[in-house]
């Protein structure tokens, strides 16, 4: 039924016309319904169920305001967690009138869809809730009055509870009446929706925040201007630069020249936490150690840079420099490992694995700002589609490096890329737009598929343009051998003469249970001077792959084979890597051998290096040659015949290798951990079946100790032929501040950490070792605080530095090399036809390229590239199916929570960086929100993994250093499992912690950790009951019996004081995001029952 005639004016603004304004005629209706499924008032409810329309259902009903839709449509369409969301039509309205065509698509179809009961309210032609046109704020106040509306009406029906989300309020502004005094309905809670979020879904923050960091210099939020002030800027607006012009070159060289400029490249950084407020990026000077590194803060000052880029900086002065640091939660990995199935010690891997440290374990570095680029490093980005508000063919592509900006691109049909990953390139960025300019290149796949997600991971790491892309080409397959089931490849008599024949001596290898490219093998007899014969013996690849062939170039531009989670992609083909090259059991195959004499002391007295010929007596795996070391009988898939030699082969390797490596631990070797992860997967359905960290078993080490011994001699051999052009690998020495975090850690469990030398630091872990034999998670974090705080090993060519720059820091080795994986690693190729040039003294002016020191340096600096970004894949990949894993553990199988054990790493402004060995992940416990509220689970108290959704409310003093945080609990906290009302958490500290996974559709989906208790051994005993604390009961009786009556007096007003949002008890029930009843006061509850309400007893006295 028709009422009152309205008005509604609108601004827009016309490509001819100009500034327009726009007059609609509307007649106020009576007959608007609720839409609420229990409401019996609203006739029309019932028609809209009979015809399939979504219904609001049971719970929180949630208006945002027109600042939450504009800014944050994203993340209501994408966190089907938020339901019973109600869309005012003003709201939609105000987006019109911006021409923000996108939004009102995104707002209809979260209404359309069934599973998020949503709806739009038609509020602007409802005679009860149409707000006058001519009132400020107009669109602020039509919203206020819809939920002021549904309060009373719903209160005549099911009493749900009405919540107002908002931009706009203070903090100090909880109910509607504290924003406008006309609006005196009780019970309208107004929220801001970061504080909302935190309250009720904590595992939203990450993404509210990525958000809010990416639109904060935008105009998203599109109540900052009034229509018209907004469609007259529009008009009126012309092209001025968001960003400084860059230098000319010639003022650019000038400046280098004086000193006044400095040039190197620039690192953008992820953004992290909620706690970080602007892009940051860090400048590599390339100088020495001590040369600090330039932080860049702020997007003005980064000038459009991107990671990668080659720029001019100019310092600031300390007047311009923002004094104020932050150590929050950013976003970290975890150490990088090598391959998987390498042979070749771990601890070499670990060691070099330094390059991801952040910004608080390194030097304080000094402030600049980008003024220059001399060089882009912009490569292909995998992204996924943003429509562009206004509608037509250009759109925001939004990379899934969230350190990359949005990328503007030109595509007509966005149904083709909707929810896929697709490529884009950058062509320009003009200092008058805000975002780079670029254009669409290829669809990688559907969002969440994981092939496509494997494909992202080979293109954001610069692999491979998509798996399908590493195959080998018909040029290098022709170069191969023929190999095949009828006729398998054998050696040929002519090769076999002009090698040395070891196919008489036992040889074995030592690899993973069902490896296939098998590049080491190894032997040890006793000899008749009471001596030791030592052999490693690796696959000749060089035999197979001549220089300049195509299989060589292949190779050479793959760098490395890449090993992910489920899968690997080979550096060369597989008929050589798993067959011809492969030193399989009871096969002739070609070798390169290292050859020792030892004397009974193990030292070595002779070495020969040359091509042999050998024939593996077997191919263990490594838990069967630990059964032999462990002196077993019949061990499982051995031949009985070969048992015995084989057993006294792996034992006196096993003596020797010992030796030899307390030697280099006696040099200043460093023994760290690994955070390495295995998968087993059901080979059915491909789920994941088991997670588990890699097992560490004696027998690693010893097959390590061989390899690092060879490498070692190979590389000073090849030294003495090519001083100025062996390839080497060095790890350089860290600064001392780089192990500053370590110190301060060690320090809180007693410990001084000596980091003058790697011998002075590989004493102090040791002594840490020692100690903590109790604690092997404490031995494991000190042991990876150093691994991060290394800088990444290297290849180069000797040439390039003074002798004094070949040390290799970890390894405490003067001369290294990688000369044990050929099949893997093409250094390895490199490093073996210098090492037989060497060998057969040829003449070094013969041998180009591999005599030559610039060839040598170039092609390391490229391997190098190559090397970082196949480790990153390998990480990326891991937490890829460590996020599946989680989620199938989660979401997967219905249960809310995965609980694991973790230990604190790091102590940061805002919160906790957890590590869980179970897992073998790390990541954020944030404790603190992005408006200071401290957010302390309610779990800590309980010990149920279902309260940590819920917080502690009251909580006050929270304290923060590079030791430890504190926060000051509620005085009527019952805090007897906690032991004081001051709650401490220090590095290595046991925690319990939730896994679970924050689903996205842009990203993929990171696992996320929320705080369950503090101290892990407690976790079973928090829920004890009465009868299980008889000797407890005795001690606190007589304070409880003094105090239980004023206890519970208090109960009711002080509890208003400790809860969630300070409202009614009822109220903070229905704060849990699980929707459980369980709530503070049933945690009260629980305690008082137990006789362990605590008032004023001293509970360190009992």
């Amino acid at each position: 039924m028709l009422g009152t005639r309205t008005e509604n004016v609108a601004f827009r603004r016309g490509k001819r016309q100009g500034l327009m304004m726009s007059v609609t005629e509307r007649y106020l209706r009576q007959d608007i319904p609720c839409a609420h499924k229990s409401c019996q008032l609203c006739p029309q409810n019932s028609d809209l169920a009979r015809r399939g329309l979504p219904q609001l259902s049971d719970g929180m009903i949630l208006i945002p305001d027109v600042s939450v839709v504009s800014r944050y449509i994203e993340l209501l369409e994408h966190s089907h967690a938020l339901t019973n969301l109600v869309f005012c039509q003003s709201v939609v309205d105000a987006l019109d009138r911006r021409n923000r065509t996108r939004t009102i698509r995104n707002v209809r179809g979260i209404a359309a869809d069934s599973r998020r009961t949503s709806m739009v309210f038609a509020n602007e032609v409802f005679d009860q809730t149409h707000v006058d046109a001519m009132l400020p704020a107009r669109d602020n106040r039509a919203v206020m009055h819809v939920a002021a509306w549904y309060k009373a009406h719903l209160d005549l029906v099911a009493g749900q509870k009405v919540v107002l989300l908002t931009l706009k309020a203070s903090k100090s502004v909880r109910y509607l009446s504290g924003l406008y005094t006309d609006y005196q309905q009780p019970g309208v809670e107004v929220w801001q929706l970061d504080e909302f979020l935190a309250e009720f879904h904590p595992a939203l923050i990450e993404y509210f925040a990525s958000i809010t960091e990416s639109t904060k210099d935008g105009d998203m939020d599109i109540t900052e201007m009034t229509p018209a002030e907004y469609a007259q800027a529009r008009l009126l607006a012309k092209a001025q630069s968001g960003y400084p012009s860059h230098l000319s070159p010639s003022e650019i060289e000038d400046g280098l020249r004086s000193g006044t400029l400095i040039r190197g490249k620039i690192r953008i950084l992820q953004p992290g936490g909620a706690m970080r407020t602007e892009s940051q990026g860090i400048v590599d000077r390339g100088g020495a150690a001590d040369t600090p590194d330039i932080l860049i803060v702020g997007r003005a000052a980064l000038n459009r840079a991107c990671t990668g880029d080659t720029v001019v900086v100019r310092l600031l002065t300390r007047a311009e420099e923002n004094a104020e640091s932050n150590d929050s939660i950013l976003e970290q990995g975890p150490e990088e490992t090598g391959g998987e199935e390498d042979n070749e010690a771990q601890l070499v891997e670990l060691v070099e694995a330094g390059e991801e440290t952040s910004l608080d374990d390194v030097r304080k570095p000094v402030r600049g700002i980008v003024v220059g680029v001399s060089e882009r490093k912009w490569r292909p980005f995998v992204a996924t589609l943003q429509l562009d508000e206004a509608g037509g063919s250009r759109h925001l592509a939004v990379p899934v490096d969230s350190s990359v900006p949005k990328i503007r691109i030109h595509y007509m049909d966005t149904t083709a890329i909707a929810d896929k990953y697709f490529v884009v390139a950058i062509d320009e960025w003009p200092a008058d737009s805000q975002y780079p300019q670029g254009h669409f290149v290829r669809v990688l796949g559907p969002v969440g598929n994981l092939d496509t997600e494997v494909d992202v991971i080979l293109v954001e790491r610069q692999i491979a343009v998509s798996q399908s892309a590493l195959k080998f080409s018909l040029a290098s397959m022709r170069e191969m051998p023929i190999s095949t089931a009828q006729c398998p490849w054998s050696p040929s008599a002519e090769e076999m003469s002009s090698r040395r024949d070891l196919r008489d001596s036992l040889i074995f290898s030592i690899d993973p249970k069902g490896s296939q490219d098998i590049d080491d093998a190894v032997s040890m007899r006793k000899t008749a001077s009471g001596g030791y014969e030592l052999g490693v013996h690796i696959a000749d690849v060089t035999q197979f792959v001549l220089p300049g062939s195509a299989t060589d170039t292949e190779a050479m531009a793959r760098g490395t084979t890449v090993y992910l989670a489920d899968r690997r992609f080979n550096m060369i083909p597989e008929i050589l890597s798993e067959q011809v090259c492969s030193l399989r059991g009871l096969k002739d195959r070609y070798a390169v051998s290292v050859i020792w004499d030892l004397d009974s002391e193990y030292n070595a007295t002779g070495v020969w290096f040359g091509r042999t010929l050998i024939r593996s007596a077997c191919e263990m795996y490594y838990e069967q040659a630990q059964a032999l070391l462990d002196g077993a009988t019949n061990v499982d898939g051995l031949d009985p015949k070969m048992e015995r030699s084989l057993s006294e082969s792996v034992v006196e390797l096993a003596k020797a290798m010992r030796v030899l490596r307390q030697r280099r631990y006696e040099a200043g070797a460093l023994e760290l951990a690994s955070t390495e992860v295995k998968f087993t997967f059901d080979k059915e359905s491909g789920a994941i079946s088991e997670l588990l960290p890699k097992s560490s078993l004696e027998i690693h080490r010893v097959i390590e100790e061989a390899m690092v011994f060879a490498n070692a001699a190979v590389a000073r051999r090849i030294y003495e032929q090519f001083p100025g052009a062996a390839l080497l690998r060095r790890h350089r020495s860290p600064s001392s501040e780089r192990f500053a975090r370590l110190v301060d850690a060690a320090r809180t469990k007693g410990f001084e950490v000596d980091c003058s030398s790697n011998a002075a630091l590989a004493d102090s872990l040791r002594r840490i070792t020692e100690a903590s034999k109790s604690d092997p998670d404490i031995v494991f974090l000190a042991k990876s605080m150093a691994t991060l705080a290394m800088q990444e090993a290297e290849y180069f060519a000797t040439g390039d530095c003074g002798s004094d720059g070949y040390l290799h820091y970890g390894l405490a080795l003067g001369f290294y090399t990688h000369f044990t994986s050929p099949i893997r690693r093409y250094a390895d190729i490199i490093v073996h036809r210098q090492l037989l040039e060497a060998v057969t003294a040829s003449d070094v002016k013969e041998m180009a390229p591999i005599g030559s020191q610039k060839w040598v340096s170039d092609t390391t600096g490229k391997l190098n590239e190559r090397n970082r970004q196949s480790k990153r894949a390998q990480r990326e990949s891991t937490e890829l199916f460590q996020s599946r894993y989680v989620m199938q553990k989660t979401v997967g199988s219905g249960q809310q929570h995965l609980i694991a054990d973790g230990v604190v790493a790091e102590i940061r402004t805002n919160g906790l960086i957890v590590y869980v060995p179970r897992f073998g992940l790390r990541g954020p416990v944030h404790l603190r929100d992005s408006s200071g509220q401290i957010k302390l689970a309610l779990s800590v108290l309980s010990g149920d993994a279902s309260d940590s959704d819920s917080f502690i409310g009251g909580c006050s003093e929270f304290a923060v250093d590079t030791k430890q945080l504190s926060i000051r609990l509620p005085i009527d906290v019952p805090v007897f499992q906690l032991g004081s009302h001051v709650l401490r958490f220090s590095v290595f500290d046991h925690v319990r912690v939730s896994l679970r996974v924050l689903e996205t559709r842009r990203r993929r989906p990171p696992v996320y950790l929320t705080l369950v208790s503090r101290a892990s051994s407690r976790a079973n005993g928090m829920r004890a009951d009465k009868s299980t604390l008889p000797s407890l009961d005795k001690k606190l009786g007589a304070s409880a019996a003094s105090n239980s009556a004023s206890s519970a007096s208090k109960k009711a007003s002080d509890s208003e004081n400790i809860s969630p949002t300070a409202s009614s008890k009822a109220a903070v029930g229905e704060n849990r995001a699980t929707g459980k009843s369980s709530d503070y006061y049933s945690v009260l509850e629980r305690f008082g029952e137990m006789s362990l309400f605590e008032t004023h007893c001293d509970v360190q006295t009992l």
